[in-house]
């Protein structure tokens, strides 16, 4: 397959499926950075009922921003059994006794075991998940208390909160179905339409799952509140409006706004890396949106030398990246001449897709959003995809060159990972 890409898209044509996501509004605490400003060790509370996806928060904050992830769930499922005589370990068990004894858990032994958790871990960063999703611990009474002032209070004298991330639903009940909440029991709005009769039958079925979405979403908002209005006294809340149209965006404003809050990203190889041969003037970089898609050009035979092999050339690339990226950065790396020869033993490696004519759109999500492309172009790639990095390489590029890049530039990264990290 040769390297010229399709014919260019006009610039509408795909706005629909590649448009910019609904913006998420967020309002920042404005005691938050005196907060931050004042402590070494940045702690976080986060809240978000049964829609709200929290948990892509807390994996770009455990992944991006070195934060260690803490839950009420894992403190309770851990430590609460050398609390209970005579009960077994297993979580069933534990949740049996937790509902035939209500009084038997408190913030105060939540909050300690926290505590106990942050001292032994050597991170500087922690996101605590403090209102669980169990059923049995909700219902607790202490959780259903209407302060928890004391406790919080006792707990920053040794470990100061620096604010509070409140991820507020605005239309829960959508989100939970849009998530795929509501019972498995194959019913959409397509077959009630189609079959009256089963439209019927399954009404009071219908009422009894908009029940149990509404305790769950209610039982949330009991329980949170009053963690919330702790961080609001003292306006350390980081609030986002979240909308279903807008879920596609949380990831990418949960980024942005730790950013604004003075974080450094502590994982900087999330980009994705484009290789391309082609210097023919169909091919060439002035045939893509750089600045759109955010792709910066780096030639090799300006970094590297004629002579060098391709572990040196890699090499180089790697550094490049490592000094000339911001957060958001893609690359676009150019190696006109690829018959190069890579004698070293490679691993194997089976993570090679070929897509065929594929739009950048559907792996690059970071884009220029503020207004559309000057042209899209559906462009033959392989791409080659770790837990850490992917490379697209377009066609016609050696496989065998495009998987020994890929394993060279993961090598890089473990390498410099290790430097980085080292006591």
């Amino acid at each position: 397959m040769g390297c010229t890409p399709s014919k260019p898209d006009a610039p509408d044509d795909l706005s629909g499926l590649f448009g910019p996501p609904r913006p998420i509004p967020v309002d920042i605490g404005a005691a938050i950075k005196h907060h931050l400003q004042k402590n070494t060790n940045s702690i976080v509370f986060i809240f978000g009922g049964p829609a709200s996806q929290k948990g892509l928060i807390i994996e770009e904050l455990t992944s991006s921003f070195n934060f260690m992830s803490i839950s009420v769930e894992d403190i309770v499922f851990q430590y609460l059994p050398s609390r209970l005589s005579g009960t077994g370990t297993a979580i069933k068990e534990i949740q049996e006794a937790l509902r035939n004894d209500e009084g038997m858990l408190s913030i105060d032994w939540i909050l300690e075991m926290i505590a106990g958790r942050m001292s032994l871990a050597m991170n500087q960063r922690f996101v605590i998940d403090i209102v669980p999703a169990v059923a049995s611990i909700l219902k607790s009474e202490e959780y259903r208390a209407r302060t928890h002032d004391r406790q919080l209070s006792q707990f920053e004298q040794k470990h100061p909160i620096s604010f509070a991330i409140d991820v507020n639903v605005l239309d829960e009940q959508n989100l939970m179905r849009s998530n795929g909440e509501t019972p498995a029991n194959g019913r959409d709005d397509d077959s009630k339409r189609i079959n009256p009769e089963l439209n019927q039958m399954m009404k009071g079925a219908d009422d009894i799952d908009r029940g149990k979405m509404e305790k769950r979403i209610s039982e949330y908002h009991t329980c949170a509140e009053p963690f919330l209005q702790y961080f609001r006294k003292s306006n350390r809340v980081v609030k986002m409006s979240l909308s279903s149209e807008a879920v596609n965006n949380l990831v990418n404003t949960t980024r942005e706004t730790l950013l604004k809050l003075g974080f450094t990203i502590a994982r900087k190889d999330d980009r994705i890396i484009c290789f391309t041969t082609c210097d023919t003037p169909e091919t060439s970089p002035e045939n893509i949106d750089l600045a759109y898609y955010k792709l910066k050009v780096i030639n090799v035979n300006e970094i590297a030398k004629a002579s060098d092999n391709l572990t040196a050339k890699i090499c180089a690339v790697h550094r490049y990246i490592s000094s000339h990226n911001r957060h958001d950065d893609n690359f676009l790396v150019v190696i006109p001449n690829v018959n190069v020869q890579y004698s070293e033993k490679m691993k194997r490696i089976n993570f090679l897709e070929k897509k065929g004519l594929v739009y950048l759109d559907e792996f690059i999500k970071n884009k220029q959003h503020d207004k559309p492309p000057k042209f899209r172009t559906r462009i033959p790639v392989n791409c080659i995809s770790s837990s850490r990095q992917q490379f697209l390489f377009f066609e016609s590029f050696p496989n065998d060159v495009a998987k020994a890049i890929s394993l060279l530039y993961l090598k890089q990264v473990r390498e410099n990972m290790v430097v980085q990290y080292w006591p």
